[in-house]
């Protein structure tokens, strides 16, 4: 009995920090800044308007959403969005990331 609930309890760590790895979605920058104002779009109003994304939950109830955005030259940029624990958009920050090669 000992070992078949520490299997179980192991399965379920490992299962437990999956949703994050999802791979960021790619959106148009001008449509990050219209759709994410700080202090009033909601999570679900952001899911709506631009799908789901890479999250990262916290235990405060804070989250954390990243898009990416097609900047110049070819390089990458990334939209981070930060939710508080009320569901609402307490901050955003974007920046390149990297360059593609080609």
């Amino acid at each position: 009995m000992k070992w078949l609930s520490l299997i179980i309890l192991t399965t379920l760590a490992a299962c437990s920090g999956t949703r994050a790895l999802q791979a960021s979605k790619t959106v148009p920058y001008a449509t990050l800044e219209q759709t994410v104002q700080p202090g009033s779009s909601t999570r679900e109003q952001v899911r709506t308007a631009l799908g789901v994304s890479t999250s990262i939950r916290f235990d405060s109830g804070n989250e954390v959403w990243m898009y990416n955005y097609p900047a110049a030259a070819g390089a990458q940029g990334e939209y981070v969005i930060l939710f508080g624990g009320d569901g609402v958009v307490q901050k955003v920050r974007s920046g390149e990331v990297y360059r593609v090669k080609r």
